[in-house]
């Protein structure tokens, strides 16, 4: 049947629709706009125009000329908190006499841009530099890349507008508890692995008085906190110094709100640390969960973090190795917190940690689908798990991205896109290729700072009632419950915050997909522009094609 479907978290609306069979002559569709609120629509706007034809750098036309040649869309453009309706338009005839298609014509359900609407709230940031937008913001280097030491200038600053676009409200809801504890006089009770963005420690500074802090080294040099925790002690605040030993670290990115009459009632956590590239050039994400119940928990994680003295003892870990159940209305949470294991460091040998097999359960229990992504998860992972499970249901959609960090100047995105025995493997250097018009990308915030995805999150099942969640500070592999302090949430029923979930992955897996597709075609089959024959739509009508199977699973 035709039909449209649009899906939105509080970052982007991302649009998929399908007809039932290819259209005659047509060269792509048009997609219009209309905001609920104000009744007024929009002809959204492309910048890809036809084979052969004069394009501009940065031009755009609308999609009445350059018409989307997909079956799905991603919009950037929509304002958060505004609610919105989707009309695709099949535009047939020719690249120069375009005609709309208008009696066929699907029209998506209203989607609004939000965090949520019940007590669980997520947000993500836009945190890709490899983008024609950022390119567009910043002066070129020699080299003809835009300049990474303007960037990371100009991200630093408070105020800024390329700073808060690629930020977008990932930076308020990471300083939203602080903001209520100096408004309503209640604390913050915080642990932190990385602290430097000025922002987000000016805003430390002025709950200081409320704020009770747990801050962790990075390094031996202690390089990335130095300044800010000397800032922090010397201001008066109540801070302990979490120097943990080699090879392991204080990964938590957790603040905790008790109100004014001693209570916990809210935690923010998620992949996000506390530092500029955090919030502006990794891809990351924060959910925000009211329970006095979740939070008792890590009000007494936090308690006895304090009291381990750095040491990640046995008893820490001992305590630490216990699932902790809540419930939220039907949602049900496992809560884990790390180290877990009973052994302080992970070896080749070294045994499965209960909260991994939890996940790793999750996974194998998945009826149709499995989204994700990574950073740096190590060996043994839930990218290895991942690949058990494709081989034993070869027809589960799995999708995602991992970022691996090699030599200074050689990180990587993993691709997981057909089969998960068969990743693509995208080396950042090679995500630059541009056609023509396109200005080439940054890849980097510095040197040492790759744009990379920071996310550390899964959704198994969304779309259906037995969705799961999996989000938190833990980098999903067994590394991380033997060395590391982390948290690790475990969210199951809640198909509002699975969308939202699902919705940040496939939109920054279809970003790395599609600059590896650039890539990978060269010479005559170099992609130059808009298809000027209909057949551009074959691939999405062959089942055995990623096109098509992608189509399937959002519809």
């Amino acid at each position: 049947m035709n039909q449209a479907k649009a899906f939105a978290n509080n970052d982007v609306v991302l649009l998929v629709w399908d007809y039932e069979n290819p259209i005659d002559d047509c060269l792509g569709f048009c997609i219009k706009r209309k905001n609920i609120n104000t009744n007024k629509e929009v002809t959204l706007e492309s910048m890809v125009g036809f084979k052969k034809e004069s394009v501009e750098t940065r031009q755009f036309k609308p999609t009445t000329i350059w018409p989307i040649q997909k079956f799905n869309w991603r919009d950037f453009t929509a304002e958060s908190g505004a609610t919105y309706e989707y009309t695709i338009i099949p535009m047939t005839g020719t690249s120069t006499n375009l005609k709309a298609k208008s009696h066929a014509k699907v029209i998506t359900n209203q989607v609004t841009l939000s965090p949520g609407t019940g007590k669980i709230k997520a947000y993500f940031n836009r945190g890709i530099l490899s983008t024609q937008f950022v390119s567009s913001q910043i002066p070129k280097s020699s080299s003809g890349i835009p300049n990474y030491k303007i960037l990371l200038d100009r991200i630093k600053q408070t105020g800024d507008k390329l700073r808060n676009k690629l930020a977008d409200e990932l930076k308020d809801a990471v300083m939203s508890l602080l903001d209520k504890a100096i408004k309503e006089k209640g604390e913050c009770y915080c642990s932190l692995y990385e602290l430097s963005d000025p922002e987000l420690v000016e805003k430390l500074l002025e709950a200081k008085d409320r704020v009770h802090l747990i801050l962790s080294n990075t390094g031996a040099d202690d390089s990335t906190n130095e300044v800010a925790r000397a800032s922090l002690h010397d201001s008066g605040m109540d801070i302990t110094d979490r120097m943990v030993s080699s090879g392991h670290i204080g990964h938590n990115k957790f603040v905790i709100y008790v109100n004014p009459q001693g209570k916990p009632t809210t935690v923010m956590t998620g992949s996000t640390n506390w530092t500029t590239t955090g919030l502006c050039s990794q891809s990351n994400n924060a959910i925000i969960i009211q329970s006095n119940d979740l939070a008792d928990h890590y009000m007494d994680y936090w308690n006895r973090m304090k009291t381990d003295d750095a040491e990640q003892g046995s008893k820490f870990r001992k305590d630490n190795n216990q699932e902790r159940s809540v419930k939220i209305g039907n949602t049900e949470i496992s809560l884990w917190f790390s180290p877990n294991t009973k052994a302080k460091n992970k070896t080749a040998n070294s045994p499965m940690p209960d909260d991994i097999e939890q996940v790793f359960n999750a996974m194998n229990g998945a009826k149709k689908s499995i989204l994700f992504l990574a950073f740096q998860p190590g060996t043994p992972s839930i990218i290895n798990e991942a690949a058990n499970v494709q081989i034993s249901k070869p027809d589960l959609f799995i999708r995602g991205a991992a970022t691996d960090l090699g030599a200074v100047e050689s990180s990587s995105v993993t691709l997981f896109h057909r089969g998960i025995n068969d990743p693509v493997i995208v080396g950042a250097q090679e995500l630059k290729d541009d056609f023509a018009f396109w200005m080439a990308e940054l890849l980097k915030s510095s040197p040492t700072a790759h744009a990379i995805i920071h996310d550390k999150i899964m959704v198994i099942d969304a779309f259906t009632d037995d969705c799961v969640v999996i989000t938190g500070s833990h980098n999903l592999g067994f590394r991380a419950s033997y060395n590391n302090d982390e948290n690790l949430l475990i969210i199951k029923g809640d198909n509002e915050l699975a969308t939202s979930y699902a919705t940040h992955i496939l939109d920054v897996y279809d970003h790395y997909r599609w600059r590896y597709y650039l890539s990978r075609n060269t010479g005559g089959h170099k992609f130059t522009g808009l298809n000027t024959k209909p057949s551009w739509q074959h691939p999405y009508f062959n089942n055995k094609r990623g096109e098509s199977i992608d189509k399937r699973f959002w519809l």
